[in-house]
């Protein structure tokens, strides 16, 4: 699904991507802020945001949408495709079979041989709703004082960190679903891995890369003879970034949100076919914001609205990578 790069839609991409931007003679920033002035009659009050707040979630709906897309296609562009649907679609992904055919030894004169289908597959993905509720004080609404374009930015930058945790709990899982060849555990062993790192490249005829975070990656790195060159790269970077000709790619570290725990297992090694995407994530629909607490619907005066998304996160199956975990 493939929307209008409206003028709202590029101004959100811009300030979310830090530029430094004019619009109508303005600040990104100011710009966003302005058109939220606008929607609701020029002056941001309570009353007038009360009368027209319903423009003021249609922009933050259209700043989220792009904003979101953008961040969670720049995170996971190694690992995940991502697919934009409009609500109630289905979109089905193609599993290539990768297997050679056999060959067989025929006698002269005859063309008596089996023949053989290519295997390809094709599945959907079940998106789920999911959804960020916020709260303000209505003194900072009549005040003027929310800063909506860092709120939506922050909504973006939940949503994705979300998404991560649920792509890397897909990867995690797809390990019990390997074989003893893919799925390998252990004390690091460079032959054990290297095993991995050749079956997936039989198997998928494609360079096998490995990726990790960067204390999985240092593990790696570090029981290797290092030449004084090496040891410089793995101070200033904290890895090596090539082990006998297979290219090391850094998984993004993160913490579980509202805690101090890392989500991304730091023993962990992902073997995959270069640019190979075993990851699909389907987006469905656009984001919605609704009011689920208006002043005076509670004691403390609190407004409260809840910003939701659909979307949902598969592991292929039948791709061909591998996992080592390390002890």
């Amino acid at each position: 699904m493939k929307s209008k790069m409206t003028d709202l839609k590029r101004l959100a991409l811009d300030v979310y991507q830090g530029k430094n931007i004019m619009f109508n003679n303005v600040t990104g920033e100011d710009a966003l802020r302005n058109m939220l002035t606008e929607a609701v009659g020029g002056e941001f009050n309570y009353k007038n945001f009360r009368e027209n707040k319903y423009r003021v979630f249609s922009i933050v709906e259209e700043a989220l949408d792009i904003t979101l897309g953008t961040v969670i296609t720049t995170q996971f562009d190694n690992l995940a495709e991502v697919r934009n649907v409009a609500l109630g679609d289905q979109i089905s992904f193609k599993v290539e079979d990768n297997s050679l055919f056999r060959v067989a030894r025929i006698a002269s004169g005859t063309n008596d041989i089996r023949r053989q289908k290519l295997l390809n597959k094709r599945f959907t993905i079940e998106t789920d709703k999911y959804a960020v509720k916020i709260y303000e004080e209505l003194d900072m609404f009549i005040a003027g004082r929310i800063d909506w374009a860092s709120m939506v930015n922050r909504v973006a930058q939940s949503f994705a960190n979300f998404m991560g945790v649920k792509i890397y709990e897909a990867i995690a899982k797809a390990y019990t679903s390997l074989n003893a060849t893919y799925g390998v555990s252990g004390t690091y062993d460079e032959d054990a891995l290297f095993d991995i790192v050749q079956h997936v490249e039989a198997k998928s005829g494609k360079t096998a890369v490995i990726y990790g975070t960067k204390k999985a990656l240092r593990k790696v790195s570090k029981e290797m003879n290092l030449s004084e060159n090496m040891r410089d790269q793995l101070n200033k970077v904290g890895y090596i970034t090539t082990v006998s000709g297979t290219q090391l790619y850094l998984l993004p570290q993160a913490h579980k949100v509202g805690t101090d725990e890392f989500f991304v297992d730091d023993n962990m090694l992902l073997i995959l076919p270069q640019n190979e995407k075993i990851v699909k994530v389907v987006v469905e629909g656009e984001a919605t914001m609704i009011e689920t607490s208006d002043a005076g619907d509670r004691n403390d005066q609190q407004m409260e609205y809840q910003i939701q998304k659909m979307f949902g996160i598969g592991v292929l199956q039948s791709a061909v990578y591998g996992i080592y975990k390390m002890d």
